[in-house]
């Protein structure tokens, strides 16, 4: 029995200490995830270069060049909202490019293994994005996108 309860207390700490382990999340990852979808649609490239800290080699203006014609629309984008989610090692950040007022708004999705810089970027759908965050535990928002038009109701 007290075997039994041993390894039940060493599954419990094994648990908690995976759930701890999600290393700190910085804001400033917000912030030039964001400014990153601008310039995507300004086809600033070169500024991408220097904007976003990667942990490793940055991708080249030609790569962020090619990597913007995955997008069908980079016109008017929105910069209000922004969600982070711990996948269990890793953080991934998502920017989507529109109002994510449908599943099919594109995203520009980034990784970081450290929270304090990127590992890697990809291309996203929002519904994509709200499945992959809605398995976690630790989801965090610059501004939550709460859908649905407000109703007034008379007294």
């Amino acid at each position: 029995m007290k075997k039994l309860l041993c390894m039940v207390l060493i599954g419990l700490l094994v648990g908690a200490t995976a759930l701890a382990a999600a290393p700190q999340f910085s804001d400033s990852l917000f912030d030039s995830a964001k400014q990153a979808v601008a310039y995507l649609a300004s086809g600033e490239y070169e500024r991408l270069v220097n904007l976003l800290p990667f942990s490793d080699v940055a991708p080249s203006a030609s790569e962020w060049e090619s990597f913007a014609g995955n997008y069908s629309d980079l016109n008017n984008v929105q910069d209000d909202y922004a969600v982070a989610w711990w996948t269990g090692n890793v953080w991934i950040l998502a920017v989507p490019v529109q109002v994510p007022d449908s599943g099919s708004v594109e995203v520009l999705a980034l990784s970081s293994e450290d929270g304090a810089t990127f590992a890697g970027y990809r291309y996203a759908t929002w519904g994509r994005v709200v499945e992959e965050y809605s398995a976690s535990e630790k989801v965090l928002w610059k501004q939550e996108y709460l859908g649905g038009t407000p109703t007034v109701i008379a007294d």
